[in-house]
């Protein structure tokens, strides 16, 4: 009985994110069979690393789920939504609080909570306020400058940093490696979620 009810509980949580993860990528535009496509290749190639480069024991790999997919997404959007100009600020925006809400640890750059829900909260007001003359392009440029900004401000401006932290072993650092829960792909999520509460719908 015990088994089932956690079973129970389980699925019960996993349709309540997918219903949150669709949502926000409906709200970037996408046709529902896309954001479903969406959801569930993050989902499934979240568990796929594919390294980067090797310095002094260190492995720096991507995750295809957590953090590839996100930024091909941030791209598209970028030029499909002929926001490049304000992704790019608002990147800049964000990759600075990203920055300075994470440290590097002996397993990589991490943020502790409430600190790295700043950067998805800073995404969203500066779209708002970008795109206070086309409020259709608000969650695209949120969801561009939450995934890109924290992709350079936590992963990139660390690098450095993490590279040359001393470590016995081979260890891996994969960026977006927790997949969906990491924070290269909850930044953009939380932010797009954030303009649809607060600025709405037309």
């Amino acid at each position: 009985m015990f088994s089932l009810l956690t079973l129970l509980i389980f699925a019960l949580l996993f349709y309540l994110l997918y219903i949150i993860l669709l949502s926000a990528f409906e709200e970037v535009g996408f046709k529902k069979w896309e954001a479903s496509l969406i959801v569930f290749s993050c989902i499934i190639f979240g568990k796929i690393d594919l390294p980067l480069l090797e310095y002094n024991k260190w492995i720096i790999a991507i995750n295809v789920g957590g953090a590839l997919i996100p930024i091909i997404i941030s791209i598209y959007l970028i030029f499909s939504r002929k926001v490049a100009g304000r992704s790019i600020l608002g990147m800049i925006i964000v990759a600075y609080f990203a920055y300075n809400v994470t440290m590097v640890t002996g397993e990589g750059v991490v943020a502790i909570f409430p600190y790295w829900l700043i950067p998805p909260v800073v995404a969203s007001f500066y779209s708002i306020v970008a795109s206070i003359k086309s409020k259709k392009k608000a969650a695209s440029i949120a969801y561009a400058s939450g995934t890109m900004g924290v992709l350079i401000g936590a992963d990139l401006l660390h690098l450095k940093e993490l590279l040359h932290m001393g470590v016995r072993k081979i260890t891996v650092a994969s960026i977006g490696g927790a997949s969906i829960l990491d924070m290269v792909f909850l930044t953009g999520i939380i932010a797009v979620l954030m303009d649809a509460l607060l600025y709405g719908k037309d």
